[in-house]
């Protein structure tokens, strides 16, 4: 069936055929066109793609003077560049009577989805044969989809006489495939070189992240040419850095088909600086400096001058501006291989402070310019792109089992446990987690519920290489039934994902026996149970008896403690962090009876808990997973400030070792964490560790611990 816009145009084509013929002679030859199109491939995320030409092979009665009009209906918006009065200064209809296309000095008016030149005028030469081209029209190709299994059309409407109507003008595909060589940034201390070059950074070991990118299909990153703005761009985005943090990104990038290509080694080949050869017609990559957010504007860094052989050592590099923990940089297409899908590997560098806290930072990478503007514009940049996320590039490249890319394995027995409703914290179960091939592989472990919610706990909500993850059940706020949930073990696309049931049975509580007396017998830290002064904000462990009942709660100096866990003799609490002096009234209510006692207080008092020391690999320190010299130790205590301070720690007889971090730890109130790496030097050997933090000149140590260490 025609659809009602076709059946319009070639009815409004009648007529005009109809009012060309009458104005004519009838034994005049009317004018007739042959219509054609080379259509290309374009990017199904493209806003701006540039279509194929339009052709009209015409012929007519030589001697007449032809006015006639021309339309261009398109199933998208066209999205050419427009004057005020909605004219396109860029699509171009060009006239050729046998001696050359020239201008036929006709400009287009865009309307919506299609394009119409009014008026346009010609003399039939001897021969009978005159040629019309429309080039440079643009459309909003993805408006039909990132997938497009059908060809873009043009239906015409004039009042020539057309065959061959509708014509094919372009094919759509996905023009950017792209790899990250990791999920995410691991945020630890990584320096920074003295002086600033591709050289340095590979030598100085700065960390460093590859963004791989690759055409979807030939000819998908294009230099500018003279009807574009710039060539295709590349707008890489990067979030969630911690604050400090110095990002490096090189001037130019050489492609995998140059002489020599730009690699970090994170794909397979050796760490090399970029070389490209003038003139050599293979992919460049050059950073484009001053670039809006949007991956608009700017001007390209300047590249080195080429050596007597006609080579560019692209060795240059320059930082990237941080704001808030987020930066980006963009880069542009300058040469390209038009006969290959051709690909190109981005490093970027991050000079991390040694005192960060653990975490994952984001790397993502988009077509550039991205734009909104899906009509045709007086100002909007030529071209432009949807905000689309590229599928990975692996299976075009034919690595995705490569050695070097990581893959996710996850074991571990079923995620199941049965509580008491309001009551403990139970354990599900442990995963463990490893990498079974090469490269770096960070993943994260996420819960989705199918009912309830807040009950499923993960102790290790990220991690890098091989680890293990908990899950724990708080059944504190559920009433009796089962609840189901999901845990996500995420690696990224290329290390893969896994996905594991957690169930919970909660059973109805037994009735608790009142006690009919309240006694308290010590107050100590949380962390190791020895007694002394606790600080405000601390994790804190009150002794007695008496303690179980429907209604607990415990104050100090009338402020209530958060209450992390209560049984008959034992509560576990969260000091008010806002106390002051040397002592504080503490008591204890439990169902109406009260007991009292006089707490000492301390500005610090820095416990360490047992087991309480990951290694650097997120295994816990003991005989059998000792330290290595030289790697860092992840501490978790209680009673040192959550600015971190002014914290030390001495690892046997090696005192005033300075944190990497010290600070709040993530996940629960009162819990610190402090990063430190044992001294190289330090041999083999099972050491007493001990924290002290110092306020007002005055120094407040924790108990020793021990630490394993190994060579």
């Amino acid at each position: 069936m025609v659809s009602m816009i076709t059946y319009i145009y070639r009815f409004c084509g009648l007529i005009f055929l109809c009012g060309a013929c009458i104005g004519a002679a009838f034994s005049q030859t009317p004018t007739t066109c042959a219509v054609t199109a080379v259509p290309p491939t374009v990017h199904s995320e493209g806003l701006a793609e540039q279509l194929g030409d339009i052709i009209f092979q015409c012929m007519g009665t030589p001697g007449v003077t032809v006015k006639a009009n021309l339309s261009v209906l398109l199933p998208v918006s066209i999205t050419n560049r427009i004057d005020s009065n909605s004219y396109s200064t860029d699509a171009t209809l060009t006239i050729d009577t046998g001696t050359g296309p020239v201008p036929s000095g006709v400009s287009g008016l865009v309307t919506n989805q299609s394009i119409t030149f009014s008026s346009i005028q010609f003399t039939v030469p001897a021969s009978g044969i005159v040629g019309l081209r429309l080039t440079d029209l643009r459309a909003d190709v993805n408006q039909l989809g990132l997938v497009q299994t059908s060809p873009l059309v043009a239906y015409l409407s004039s009042t020539l006489a057309l065959s061959n109507n509708p014509v094919i003008v372009a094919f759509a595909q996905q023009g950017l495939l792209a790899s990250q060589s990791s999920d995410g940034v691991r945020c630890q201390g990584s320096p920074s070189p003295a002086s600033l070059s591709l050289t340095n950074l590979f030598a100085t070991g700065t960390a460093e992240e590859t963004t791989r990118v690759t055409e979807g299909f030939a000819q998908a990153f294009a230099p500018k040419d003279a009807t574009s703005d710039t060539g295709t761009r590349f707008l890489i985005n990067y979030t969630n850095f911690p604050a400090g943090t110095t990002i490096y990104v090189p001037d130019a990038v050489a492609g995998a088909t140059a002489l020599v290509p730009t690699s970090a080694s994170d794909f397979g080949a050796p760490a090399a600086v970029g070389q490209y050869k003038t003139g050599s017609g293979t992919l460049l990559l050059v950073r484009v400096l001053n670039a809006a957010p949007d991956g608009s504007g700017g001007t390209l860094a300047t590249l080195p001058a080429p050596n007597s052989a006609g080579v560019l050592v692209l060795d240059g590099a320059q930082a990237v501006t941080v704001t808030n923990g987020a930066g980006y940089a963009v880069y542009e297409t300058v040469d390209t291989d038009s006969g290959v899908h051709d690909s190109a590997q981005i490093p970027s560098f991050f000079g991390i402070p040694a005192y960060s806290q653990l975490g994952v930072a984001n790397v993502t990478v988009e077509l550039a310019p991205i734009s909104t503007v899906t009509t045709a514009s007086t100002t909007a940049p030529i071209p432009r792109f949807a905000a689309v996320t590229p599928p990975g590039d692996c299976e075009v490249l034919g690595d995705c089992t490569a050695s070097y890319v990581p893959l996710l394995q996850v074991s571990g027995p079923a995620l199941t446990a049965t509580a008491v409703a309001g009551g403990h914290r139970v354990t599900e179960g442990y995963l463990k987690i490893h990498n079974a091939r090469g490269g770096t592989m960070e993943w994260s472990a996420t819960v989705t519920y199918t009912n309830g919610s807040g009950w499923a706990i993960v102790d290790t909500p990220f991690g890098f290489g091989d680890g293990v993850v908990g899950v724990i059940a708080d059944p504190s706020a559920l009433t009796p039934g089962t609840y189901q949930a999901t845990l996500l073990i995420d690696a990224g696309p290329l290390a893969g994902s896994q996905t594991f049931p957690i169930t919970l049975t909660v059973t109805a509580a037994a009735p608790t026996p009142v006690s009919s007396s309240v006694a308290i017998t010590s107050v100590t830290n949380a962390a190791n149970f020895h007694a002394g002064p606790v600080a405000p904000g601390s994790l804190a462990s009150v002794f007695g008896s008496g303690f179980a009942g429907k209604n607990v709660s415990v104050t100090f100096g009338g402020a209530p403690a958060n209450l992390l866990y209560t049984g008959a003799t034992q509560i576990n609490l969260r000091v008010p962090p806002g106390l002051t002096g040397q002592s504080s009234q503490m008591v204890v209510t439990v169902d109406g009876a009260t007991a009292t006692s006089t707490v000492q207080l301390a500005p610090v008092a820095p416990a360490v808990f047992t087991p309480g020391i990951l290694n650097q690999d997120n295994t816990v320190n003991s005989a059998s997973s000792p330290a290595p010299a030289g790697s860092v130790l992840q501490i978790f205590g209680t009673g040192l400030p959550d600015s971190g301070g002014a914290v030390t720690i001495t690892i046997q007889n090696r005192s005033n070792l300075l944190p990497l971090y010290a600070g709040a730890a993530p996940g629960l109130p009162g819990l610190q964490q402090v990063n430190v790496a044992v001294p190289a030097d330090l041999p083999a050997m099972t050491a007493n560790l001990t924290i002290c933090a110092s306020v007002a000149s005055q120094n407040y140590c924790s108990q020793p611990v021990t630490v394993v260490v190994t060579k």
